[in-house]
């Protein structure tokens, strides 16, 4: 409702370490002065609930919405652990992450449109599990993985990553309502692909994928 918040905004470069960033939404705009706020909006376009710029380290964030980046957006989250967030934009996305770098980090049960787990973001050294998306990327939408384990997420189309380049990755148990358990219209290079199914056709990757040294 109009009087919930995201968790933090993080501007100049500001850091957050340890913290547990939970229950924090952001989805409303607001005309405001020193003394009222007015005119405020429910927006589905507004991103990072729990958190939005900066870098954290070594937080957890938990059930937490937006319009995008259900837990975060825009922002370097290293060693962190995002669960049970989940962004409501239908073009957008990233229940978990969006537009964000995550090194070293967890990020499980976490749904959204697209991109249950992350939304053109990067990825290094990254668990994606149990995550899960009504459209595109059980796992991940766009943007890039290195060296990630993609395991358990679910999708209509991509149940692992749709529209994203995988390095180095592994991507099993993933499952798709439609196509593509594993991948869908993506770039692997020197990934493992295996034990994904999908409803229809595809059970690992579609035929719009390009596989290197996988």
């Amino acid at each position: 409702g109009l009087a919930a918040v995201r968790c933090v905004y993080l501007t100049n470069e500001a850091v957050l370490s340890g913290f547990t960033l939970t229950n924090g939404y952001n989805g409303v705009t607001c005309e405001s002065t020193n003394t009222t706020v007015t005119n405020c909006v429910i927006s589905g376009n507004i991103g990072g609930g729990g958190a939005r710029g900066g870098t954290l380290n070594n937080c957890v964030l938990s059930g937490n919405s937006a319009g995008s980046g259900g837990g975060a957006s825009s922002c370097t989250l290293n060693n962190c652990t995002l669960t049970n967030n989940w962004a409501s934009n239908s073009r957008a996305g990233g229940g978990g992450a969006y537009s964000s770098t995550l090194n070293n980090c967890t990020l499980t049960g976490n749904s959204a449109s697209r991109g249950g787990g992350a939304y053109n973001s990067t990825l290094n050294h990254c668990t994606l599990a149990g995550n899960s998306a009504q459209g595109s990327g059980g796992a991940a939408y766009q943007g890039t993985l290195n060296n990630c384990v993609v395991a358990g997420n679910s999708a209509d189309w991509g149940g692992g990553a749709h529209s994203a380049t995988l390095n180095n990755c592994t991507l099993s148990g993933n499952t798709s309502g439609y196509r593509a358990g594993g991948a869908f219209w993506c770039t692997l290079n020197n990934c493992i692909v295996y034990f994904n199914t999908a409803k229809e056709l595809y059970a690992n990757y579609d035929i719009d994928s390009t596989l290197n040294y996988c």
